[in-house]
């Protein structure tokens, strides 16, 4: 087992599939840490890989571990690769027959699972977190990018075969998001119901708030236009509907609605990066064990009294279309013609009209959307939909190495894993032992760590280098 420590270095980039500018985010955000755990595993067609467990660690400290399901794409520490919760839809796993049984997996094996009773379940007498980590790893692999990966420690390799076997019969449900409101804006006239603001949590209690102008008129309402209080308490039902409603003759203004909850964000739940200033894309990730986590989402609110086209608009990715959906709504009272990328449409009143972009895979976009009045709204993102595609500006050297060692984090808690004769789920975290992977990704013809982007910064005495993460995957499928 290896371990290496990474000063990380530069600033955050922008996650999510289709981010507006300017407007609040929905779900966990964290940033992916120096810390690996695993061991080598020996991928078909691509020579040995060091491959298990990322950590990635939200604003409040919070970690999370995550496995990858991106084969063909590295991890840019040096661009402090920052990761945004996500659903399935919007990744790989659109389309993967398999996500059942990656969920499975991630269900029934490390970190949710103790390592004892996942010792049992292979025949063997122990199993370190190490061996487990690479053993879930490779199985996940098979799954989520159709690889042969077979780690070189047997007990990790029986893990392995165990968790590809008959006895893993999938996960079909994805798993519920940590909290997200959505559209994140909406526009209206003063006197009516501005929304709806679908809101899904896994929380068992949201607290929901108002900020901006006519902060102490406007009110939260549910569908039926009852007021909904500050809280809201759990389970949250799927899809709940909540509407700003701001009272007639108040004057034009804009609003914020606030939610902040303490929630479990869900073994299975995506997680996503956008492209980096040098227009690099890190792998996508998916996560290994439910967590605790302090998490907020947001949505703006627009109203005007006076006539006239009143425009706002949404984007969502569509994997199976190979592109973003821009949604465009007229709650105004008079036409309004409105310009979506290259295309133009005419949304009447009341009505609302989308507009499909196509977007080319791993690579970065810009959606502009102009309208009546001044309306001007930017999309941004990448389309992260396929495995086996390699991000444009990708370096195809990698640098000189630079580490250090340091001691891995623990894992998070698992959760109880269903089905006889299934391991039993950890109830505490569990403590890695000594040294964590780091080497994540290099065949054996290419050094395993890229490190010192260019040359050794020292600044403040923080050093920056990157984890290429390369070659780790190969032809063939298991």
């Amino acid at each position: 087992m290896l371990t290496t420590s990474l000063a990380l270095g530069g600033g955050l980039f922008a996650a999510g599939a289709a981010a507006a500018a300017d407007t609040p985010s929905s779900g966990v955000t964290a940033v992916v840490q120096n810390e690996m755990l695993g061991e080598a595993i020996d991928v078909q067609g691509k020579g040995t890989v060091e491959g298990g467990l990322f950590t990635l660690k939200t604003a409040a400290g919070e970690k999370l571990q995550t496995y990858c399901i991106d084969f063909d794409n590295p991890v840019y520490l040096d661009s402090g690769a920052k990761y945004h919760e996500s659903d399935w839809a919007s990744s790989s796993l659109n389309s993967n027959a398999n996500a059942p049984k990656i969920r499975w997996i991630l269900e029934n094996s490390y970190p949710q699972a103790n390592l004892k009773s996942l010792a049992a379940a292979i025949h063997v007498d122990d199993l370190s977190d190490a061996d487990a980590a690479a053993g879930t790893q490779a199985a996940i692999w098979k799954f989520s990018d159709n690889k042969t990966a077979v780690p070189q420690n047997e007990n990790a390799k029986k893990l392995r075969d165990y968790l590809t076997s008959d006895v893993n019969k999938g996960v079909a449900a994805e798993p519920k998001p940590s909290l997200t409101l959505t559209p994140d804006s909406a526009s209206g006239k003063s006197g009516s119901k501005l929304g709806p603001f679908v809101l899904n949590s896994s929380a068992n209690e949201v607290k929901l708030a108002i900020s901006g102008d006519a902060a102490d008129k406007a009110k939260l309402v549910d569908k039926d236009g009852k007021p909904v209080n500050g809280t809201l308490a759990g389970p949250i039902a799927k899809d709940t509907q909540l509407f700003l409603d701001v009272p007639a003759g108040t004057a034009d203004g804009k609003a914020a609605v606030n939610a902040t909850a303490e929630a479990n964000v869900l073994s299975g739940r995506v997680f996503m990066t956008d492209v980096d200033s040098r227009g690099r894309h890190s792998q996508t990730m998916i996560l290994a064990g439910s967590t605790k986590v302090s998490v907020a989402a947001g949505a703006q609110a627009t109203w005007k009294q006076g006539k006239g086209a009143l425009i706002d608009s949404t984007a969502k990715v569509e994997c199976a279309n190979n592109g973003v959906r821009v949604s465009v709504t007229n709650s105004g009272d008079e036409a309004g013609a409105v310009t979506v990328g290259s295309q133009q449409v005419t949304v009447q009143p009341g009505k609302t009209e989308s507009v499909l972009v196509k977007v080319a895979e791993k690579t970065e976009y810009t959606i502009n959307v102009a309208g009546p009045n001044g309306y001007a709204k930017k999309f941004t993102g990448v389309l992260d939909c396929k495995t086996g595609v390699t991000p444009t500006g990708a370096p195809t050297t990698p640098a000189a190495t630079g580490t250090t060692t340091a001691t891995p984090t623990a894992s998070p808690s698992g959760t109880p894993s269903t089905g006889a004769g299934q391991p039993t789920p950890a109830t505490t975290s569990a403590a890695p032992g000594t040294g964590g992977l780091a080497q994540t990704g290099a065949n054996s013809n290419t050094p395993l760590l890229a490190g010192v982007a260019g040359a050794l910064v020292i600044a403040g005495g923080a050093a920056v280098f990157f984890l290429r993460r390369r070659g780790r995957h190969g032809g063939g499928a298991a």
